[in-house]
């Protein structure tokens, strides 16, 4: 390789550094401003009472049903038939024109994907539960201190929850109007969504509605539990936000210079694409690039996670 082709291979990396690091610092910044815009709200924010809709408050039949409302994705059987159908069509087409590997590649490209997308969704509808389950508890206590059951308390208060309660508080209102136990309900939404704070609450409930006892103490000790980790949460999210930036660079930063070369040497192209031992270096690339990313996302896995 010539001097000329070195030194632009190093501007394009140096290129390459500086953007990441502006990048880094603007992506900090944002965060900030989003931590704080987030604790004004919390502290301003007034519940507006929110309908159950028939259609919010679907209730999950089938596994598939269960996966997508875990993510709130609404889409229905023929939208998800029209999907695979694109996507098998457009494996075909690679593999018509490229051959197996690029098919291959292509296809664990949508899978990982759809994957990302389907967790980034999950996430945001656990955090949702997360901050509004304090609210939400401190709201029955506030109706059981006005008078109220804790049947007509528990109902009111999810009432004016956001819409991810939407089919437990289905549930819950059909059950109670039916005179049927309830207690489960709070189980089957805490695996549902990986909540175990709710667990707690069941087992208060049931243990209420059985001997008697006060359901009070285990509802203010949940929501000073949880407002105590949102708190940390935040805290860690902040000190830790370059250390993700950093990680989520290392990751993508090899794949991007793979494109980069592949795109500035068409020789370099052709080797790997059209020659077996071109075929095998990818092969070793994508082990040891998914082995990178499985080892990178364990390290990073419970940052800021509930």
């Amino acid at each position: 390789m010539s001097a000329v082709a070195l030194l632009g291979m190093a501007q394009t990396l140096g290129i390459i550094a500086v953007m990441t690091v502006l990048v880094q610092v603007l992506w900090f910044r944002r965060r900030q401003k989003v931590l704080l815009n987030d604790r004004v709200r919390q502290r301003l924010q007034q519940r507006t009472e929110i309908a159950v809709e028939p259609a919010m408050a679907k209730v999950a039949s089938s596994p598939l049903d269960r996966v997508l409302l875990r993510a709130d994705i609404r889409l229905s059987r023929v939208q998800l038939t029209l999907l695979a159908v694109v996507t098998f069509i457009l494996v075909a087409l690679v593999l018509a024109s490229s051959g197996v590997i690029p098919s291959l590649v292509v296809l664990a490209l949508i899978i990982a994907s759809a994957w990302l997308y389907w967790r980034f969704r999950f996430q945001q509808q656990r955090r949702t539960i997360f901050e509004s389950l304090p609210g939400i508890m401190d709201s029955t206590l506030r109706y059981m201190d006005a008078g109220r059951s804790l049947e007509a308390s528990l109902q009111e208060s999810f009432n004016d929850a956001p819409t991810v309660f939407a089919p437990l508080t289905f549930r819950l209102r059909s059950a109670i109007d039916a005179g049927r136990d309830y207690t489960g309900l709070f189980d089957d939404f805490s695996r549902l969504y990986q909540v175990p704070s709710l667990v707690m609450v069941s087992i208060a409930l049931r243990t209420s509605s059985r001997f008697g006892s006060s359901v009070r103490p285990v509802l203010q000790q949940v929501a000073s539990s949880l407002r105590s980790q949102q708190e940390l949460r935040r805290e860690f999210m902040a000190s830790t936000a370059e250390t993700r930036f950093t990680a989520g660079a290392f990751t993508l930063l090899p794949l991007g210079m793979a494109a980069y070369m592949m795109l500035i040497n068409e020789k370099y192209a052709e080797v790997l694409l059209h020659t077996d031992t071109g075929h095998t270096m990818l092969i070793v690339a994508g082990i040891l690039q998914g082995l990178g990313v499985i080892v990178i996302w364990r390290m990073v896995q419970g940052v800021g996670r509930e």
